[in-house]
């Protein structure tokens, strides 16, 4: 942060003392629009050391055009906020030194903007900015002063296709696979720290198709129910059989990477999204107000960072926090609300007693007869019917 401080600090300095005539030739020659610029096409140049004392760099930024003076701003946009169409009458210069956000100009498509992008927004031209769906943003703002004090024309909101939101629900009838299925033995056996069992059911689900990377999140994603320890010791003998398996000439498929998503992601928020999204009720909760520090564990950790992971879809990781919960036992308000929310992104009931079927068959019986009660006493909502 400091040294964009002092990359901003010297390209104005060294950008308005370029001569007005000067600026003015330049920006007619460019066309009147929006222009980005960057970060990674500045060039970086060494501060001479007869002027600064240890390892400076510094960037020119593009020439702003100004015959007088310039009033600098701070803006900051909380994640989904931006601005209503505006213009101004001699121009705007952003630079970006958090997050991500958005700009657009008139009849233009948006376009994403970063920490280090520059944007000039040249006179009267309509545009709006602000930032990205998930993600906050922050731009320091300079506006030539008009000698009306008007440095800016506020017109209409902006009005934004909302995007779809992720559907929890798929569109077909959902059919469970049995690689889907072979999750099940894997989460609840890790879930009571059955390590000599969870080999088997490890290589059982390699065998049915599962992934090192789905394995993997499966495994991870235990964490929020019983935590790290149970995890990394899951973790930790996963490793130990795939470098055994190696070994032996078996070469296992790694599968794809979870989705990187942009550093500044409001996980808090998007994860509040999704836990409405699942349980089709508000994110708030009295518990929640009494214990903050769960409300954001829940929210921010499980359903904003760990649901954002696309390498398990949303019923992979229902069925893994079923079997976990179906395993730890005593835990059946829990598990009865997992049971809604599988309901709610397609399973049936149907289903979801063939889920216990499989931790009867594979895992414990008793495990299996306390799941079943926990399932009995629901009322549930039925979706079309599906195997």
């Amino acid at each position: 942060m400091l040294k964009l401080k002092k990359f901003i600090l010297l390209s104005m300095l060294t950008s308005w003392s370029v001569s007005a005539a000067e600026s003015t030739e330049k920006t007619a020659a460019a066309a009147e629009r929006q222009i980005i610029s960057r970060a990674d096409t500045f060039t970086v140049n060494q501060g001479p050391a007869a002027q600064f004392s240890g390892n400076v760099n510094f960037s020119r930024f593009p020439v702003m055009p100004s015959t007088g003076d310039v009033a600098p701003a701070i803006v900051r946009f909380e994640a989904g906020a931006h601005s209503n169409w505006h213009s101004h009458p001699h121009g705007q210069y952003l630079i970006v030194i958090e997050g991500e956000g958005r700009t657009q100009q008139w009849g233009e498509p948006v376009q994403v903007i970063r920490t280090g992008d520059v944007v000039w927004c040249p006179p009267d031209v309509k545009h709006w900015h602000g930032a990205a769906e998930h993600s906050a943003m922050a731009h320091i703002a300079i506006s030539p002063v008009p000698a009306d004090n008007k440095a800016v024309s506020w017109l209409e909101p902006v009005e934004l296709a909302k995007a779809e939101p992720p559907s929890a629900k798929a569109a077909t009838a959902v059919v469970l696979t049995e690689k889907q299925l072979a999750i099940l033995p894997i989460a609840a056996v890790n879930a009571i720290g059955d390590l000599a069992n969870l080999k088997p059911a490890l290589q059982q689900g390699l065998a049915a198709g599962l992934t090192v990377n789905e394995i993997k999140e499966v495994l991870s994603h235990q964490y929020a129910y019983v935590g790290f320890p149970r995890s990394l010791n899951g973790l930790a003998s996963f490793k130990a059989l795939l470098e055994e398996r190696q070994k032996a000439g078996i070469t296992d498929p790694m599968g794809a990477e979870a989705t990187v998503l942009p550093k500044n992601t409001d996980y808090y928020q998007s994860g509040t999204a999704t836990m409405q999204l699942l349980t089709q009720q508000s994110a708030s909760r009295p518990l929640f107000d009494f214990a903050p520090v769960m409300d954001h564990a829940l929210k921010a950790h499980l359903f904003g960072y760990l649901f954002s992971r696309d390498s398990l879809s949303y019923i992979d990781r229902e069925l893994v926090t079923i079997a976990t919960l179906a395993a730890v036992g005593n835990v059946n308000s829990q598990l009865q609300s997992h049971y809604k929310v599988a309901i709610n992104i397609g399973l049936n009931q149907s289903q979801l007693f063939r889920v216990i079927e499989v931790l009867k068959q594979q895992v414990s019986a008793e495990m299996a007869a306390n799941a079943t009660s926990a399932l009995e006493q629901l009322e549930l909502k039925q979706p079309e019917a599906s195997q």
